[in-house]
């Protein structure tokens, strides 16, 4: 009798804790694929002005020196800018290119292993002429506490949007930055550089006339604080917060 009530007891478990371990145990959807080419950066390496050397690095940072073998020092950080979805090598943009002082961009266009630098593309002024001594043509690979997607809130005093204030950002190692104005519904593609606690954007809509200067810091509460210090569209204030996957536009 007592074998029977177990068995009995034991057809009537299964099935509900065949239930709970599917439930458990069923592995969390994949994440939808980021469809992003990596943008090439046609700066890496060395070139020479006429008088010293440029060191253009992968991990973002540059610097001069008298000699071709250098030393060069960590003098700025710089990227480029050359439009939405590019996905070749750009012969033509913006290069901006800041230190702990300065934020400048040029406009550049490249030619062979020439490239000359302008104040804008329509300037008939050239400020330098650059001649590449080595390097080839790379993505950038970067490293700073930013690389990943956040959801991040804002506030722009006197500014319509701001109760639209909900933004998707998703900053890659590549120094691009894909945003994501929820409430407005623009979404677009930037580049960034972050040197130490200042952070640089340049790109489309609000970051499109100026390159953007902010200074960043973590909060105790994990969120990151954003203050813009530069911008002709005012200075918003922004609080980040990591998370797995922000909300695209569809």
């Amino acid at each position: 009798m007592k074998k029977k009530l177990s068995f009995q007891w034991l057809f009537l478990f299964l099935p509900a804790a065949l239930a709970i371990c599917l439930a458990a145990c069923k592995p969390e959807p994949d994440l939808p694929p980021d469809p992003h080419v990596s943008l090439i950066n046609p700066f890496i390496g060395v070139w020479n002005d006429g008088g010293q050397y440029w060191q253009f690095k992968p991990d973002g940072a540059g610097g001069r020196a008298a000699a071709q073998a250098g030393p060069f020092s960590n003098d700025f950080s710089f990227f480029i800018y050359a439009g939405q979805d590019v996905r070749t090598a750009p012969s033509k943009g913006s290069l901006i290119i800041f230190d702990d002082n300065d934020i400048t961009r040029y406009w550049f266009s490249i030619t062979g292993k020439q490239v000359t630098l302008k104040e804008s593309e329509k300037s008939p002024a050239i400020i330098m002429t650059l001649e590449q001594v080595s390097g080839d043509p790379q993505a950038l690979s970067l490293t700073n506490p930013l690389i990943g997607e956040w959801s991040a809130d804002w506030s722009l005093p006197g500014n319509e949007h701001n109760s639209y204030s909900t933004w998707s950002l998703k900053y890659r190692a590549d120094g691009t930055l894909k945003v994501f104005h929820q409430g407005v519904g623009h979404q677009f593609e930037n580049a960034y550089a972050l040197r130490e606690n200042t952070l640089v954007i340049f790109g489309e809509y609000r970051y499109s006339d100026i390159p953007v200067a902010a200074q960043i810091h973590k909060q105790e509460n994990g969120k990151w604080h954003v203050q813009e210090t530069q911008s002709t569209y005012g200075m918003a204030e922004w609080f980040y917060k990591k998370v797995k996957a922000a909300k695209w536009k569809q």
